[in-house]
């Protein structure tokens, strides 16, 4: 959804007075939903100077944002959230909490804001923000309203002071996840560059194209990382496919590209379409080794 018309849908609920209990926000770029949550929280208690310059400084009494640092969101941060939320509004009608990267939740902690979340105090509004939902409980998922936002250029790029100019611009091309590859760190730039020689040398049919893969692929920890291999080879091929034809619209790597007498849209559709069934195949939870030797072999035809 484009982001203007998130700010008006977000406005729209808030002046039809049709606003839920729990909203998750979900998207790539927690910089940007975070920017979208305090959005939402200060009309939520009105848009005066006062309110914005309480929420930009994390002082509003009636607002409270948990955030962590640690690789997990704990049990007794969940409490604390509870024990300020469970007390009466100071200046507002309402008290509003966001809870940000809500997949760092340990179990027992999503246990017991599940538990909160069933018997809210009256007017009581949760922001849950997530750049990787597949991952919470399912009646947590149902209890909210969902509203995508896509991460905007500027926070995805500031996200990433570490990457270089080129390996900014791929991940703000694709869109991928700026706080997955912020967790990567180096790891994502030696990602990049297996997906650069293995794209290379599957698109000429290169013999060792198998063991490329096979070096790529053991760089990936888990399904997060091989979804985003996956997308990072399907720009490759795509800028590739573009290049092909004389277009020059879609480059999100600034590399030297495939050429030659091998190199055709009709094989490089044909790769972007065996790519395409590999993300299916691996949303399925088949083997990624098995996902991947079929996407290379099955493209040959």
């Amino acid at each position: 959804m484009n982001n203007r018309i998130v700010k008006e849908q977000l406005l729209k609920i808030i002046d039809n007075k049709k606003l839920s209990h729990t909203y998750m926000f979900e998207g790539d770029t927690i910089e940007t939903l975070s920017k979208y949550s305090k959005f939402f929280a200060m009309h939520i208690f009105g848009d005066t100077e006062r309110n914005q310059m309480l929420v930009e400084s994390g002082n509003h009494p009636d607002l409270y944002y948990l955030s962590t640092k640690e690789t997990s969101i704990k049990k007794e941060q969940i409490e604390e959230l509870v024990h300020r939320m469970n007390q009466k509004p100071i200046e507002s009608d309402y008290k509003v909490y966001i809870i940000e990267q809500f997949e760092k939740l340990t179990p027992q902690a999503e246990n017991s804001v599940l538990k909160f979340l069933e018997e809210p105090p009256e007017k009581t509004i949760a922001i849950l923000l997530t750049i990787n939902k597949s991952g919470i409980l399912p009646t947590i998922h149902s209890r909210s309203q969902h509203i995508a936002i896509q991460g905007e250029d500027e926070d995805r790029i500031n996200a990433l002071p570490q990457l270089s100019e080129a390996e900014r611009t791929t991940v703000n091309v694709l869109s991928l996840n700026a706080t997955h590859v912020q967790e990567l760190d180096d790891k994502f730039s030696t990602i990049r560059n297996e997906v650069i020689n293995f794209s290379n040398r599957w698109i000429h049919d290169h013999p060792l194209t198998l063991i490329d893969m096979k070096r790529m692929l053991d760089l990936c920890d888990d399904r997060r990382d091989q979804v985003m291999l996956l997308a990072l080879i399907s720009g490759f091929v795509r800028q590739t496919l573009h290049h092909a034809i004389g277009l020059e619209d879609f480059k999100p790597f600034e590399t030297h590209m495939p050429e030659g007498n091998d190199v055709h849209p009709a094989k490089l559709t044909r790769i972007l379409e065996e790519i395409q069934e590999a993300n299916r195949l691996l949303t399925f939870n088949v083997n990624p080794m098995l996902v991947f030797e079929g996407m290379v072999i099955g493209a040959k035809g």
